[in-house]
């Protein structure tokens, strides 16, 4: 059994957030309406409209609070239910489309990438600024699975400083402009983290965001 997870994202987290208090409550409102009724000059007294006005306001704002209340207690339960969901893929196999590279000692990872016909591949490194470190012209490659095999070095030949890089596997078309293809790892899941909003799912003991996750295998 397949389940693609391609587009997941963690949208209850991150695209909704709580909504603000209003400046005015439903009780300080009420309270400022009896002050003004108790205070207004016998000889002018608040108008009906007026006071149909400050009612409707009133009616407005409660119904406002009970929306709120309403959608923060379903974005609180969807959340729930989507992290219950994360927990359920631990003990199956994930596919994850990743372009960030980590150099440990010197040695970068190696990579795997998949092309379904025969490519032109250009590989470029960035680091976490997005200043290009290395380019790399691979040249005319065979259709099937490929391997990223960088040596840690810059352009100059230095090697590069240990930490994480972000690189882009290009295919360039007869037209002239090129195409990204990404990077693919596959596993087990160990395990889920939450962090905050976010859930983060472990793969050989490495951790990866979910919305990087293309697929899941029973």
């Amino acid at each position: 059994m397949m389940m693609n997870v391609n587009k997941i994202s963690n949208v209850f987290g991150n695209a909704i957030e709580r909504m603000t208090k209003k400046d005015m409550d439903k009780e300080a409102f009420l309270r400022l309406l009896i002050t003004q009724l108790k205070n207004q000059d016998p000889l002018e007294p608040m108008k009906d409209r007026d006071f149909i006005a400050q009612l409707s306001q009133l009616s407005s704002l409660e119904q406002i609070m009970n929306m709120s209340r309403s959608v923060q207690a379903f974005v609180d339960t969807a959340s729930h239910l989507y992290r219950t969901q994360a927990v359920s893929m631990i003990g199956k196999t994930a596919v994850v489309k990743t372009n960030t590279i980590t150099v440990q000692n010197g040695i970068p990872e190696t990579k795997v990438f998949k092309i379904d016909q025969p490519s032109n591949i250009i590989i470029r490194i960035y680091d976490q600024n997005g200043k290009l470190v290395k380019e790399q012209k691979i040249g005319q490659v065979d259709a099937g699975m490929q391997l990223l095999a960088w040596d840690g070095k810059d352009e100059n030949g230095i090697k590069v400083k240990d930490g994480k890089y972000v690189f882009k596997i290009l295919r360039l078309k007869e037209d002239g402009t090129s195409e990204e293809i990404p990077s693919i790892e596959s596993g087990i899941v160990n395990g889920v983290q939450f962090e905050g909003s976010r859930i983060n799912v472990v793969i050989n003991s490495k951790s990866y965001d979910i919305s990087e996750i293309s697929e899941i295998y029973a």
